[in-house]
């Protein structure tokens, strides 16, 4: 029996996908009218209810494509884990590399320009390659203007040049803009001393250059991390600057695997506050704190996100 979805189904979805729905008994059908082919191979297929609305959420994030958000975060990803590539031969590409836990994100670029992901030789990391002409362009419109890396500026510069676009270069940085979300989904870690219990976020690079407009912003410090190849790290402790930063991504969301710890922040301080983490060994506070904690060691163990 064919029926619309209603709309407290595809209340996220956004007004420009023209949906129809049939629904059986333990299966739906989704049919999609998309410019991308490979979100349509994706959703033209029969999946369980749960998977439809997975994959409906997802394409809900791709769907912002045209806005901003999505622009800066993708920019802030290339950035910090991205790089253009133009060969001798004049082969244009891009390509971004992510820890494997990431592979959401990664998925949710695929969607919207097409492209391949694949297992690196490591089997730790997936790398992203886009090099058809079409949705090199179309990525390279997004982020035109706002690249902050210099190394990264110029390598779009030289696919500019070849497509014969004229490369845009950012405005100074603010705070409501989403490139510091795909730069920390690229390189940031949230993380808790298991010495003294203080929660941290940090953002680590070979140079200070894209680091220093993060203090004046969003607070922090800087500091060369000697145990990392001499590289510069951005960190904030303060738990006022935290809790602000906890704000911000509720506006602009992380799309890593590290989203999962930032969730988590305000109930580590609720149980800091009760002093869970010095609680006696068997009472209820200590066993709400390894509960918490295991939860919190769990972006450490998984593999698929």
């Amino acid at each position: 029996m064919q029926q619309t979805i209603s709309e407290n189904f595809i209340y996220n979805l956004s007004d420009t996908l023209s949906i129809s729905c049939i629904l059986y008994t333990s299966k739906v059908k989704i049919l999609l009218n998309m410019n991308n082919p490979q979100v349509t191979k994706a959703f033209n297929s029969q999946v369980g209810t749960s998977e439809a609305i997975r994959l409906l959420n997802i394409n809900n994030n791709c769907s912002a494509s045209n806005n901003n958000k999505w622009n800066q975060w993708l920019a802030g990803l290339i950035d910090g884990d991205g790089c253009f590539l133009l060969t001798k031969k004049g082969y244009a590409s891009l390509e971004i590399t992510m820890d494997i836990r990431d592979e959401h994100a990664l998925q949710i670029v695929k969607n919207v320009y097409g492209g391949s992901i694949k297992l690196r030789s490591n089997a730790n990391a997936l790398r992203y390659r886009l090099h058809h002409k079409s949705g090199l362009l179309k990525l390279i419109n997004h982020v035109n203007g706002h690249i902050r890396n210099s190394n990264k500026l110029i390598q779009l510069n030289k696919i500019c040049e070849k497509y014969q676009l004229t490369l845009i270069y950012p405005d100074k940085l603010n705070y409501d803009n989403s490139w510091l979300a795909g730069f920390f989904d690229a390189d940031g870690t949230v993380t808790i001393n298991k010495v003294n219990t203080q929660l941290s976020i940090s953002i680590s690079q070979k140079t200070a250059e894209l680091l220093q407009p993060l203090v004046e912003l969003y607070g922090g410090n800087i500091y060369i991390d000697k145990g990392s190849s001499n590289s510069f790290k951005w960190y904030i402790t303060k738990r006022e600057n935290i809790i602000n930063l906890v704000e911000y991504f509720k506006n602009y969301p992380s799309r890593s695997a590290k989203n999962n710890r930032l969730h988590l922040i305000p109930k580590f301080y609720s149980l800091k506050d009760l002093k869970a983490h010095k609680a006696l060994s068997g009472t209820n506070l200590e066993k709400s704190w390894q509960y918490f904690f295991n939860k919190w060691l769990n972006y450490e163990n998984k593999i698929n996100y």
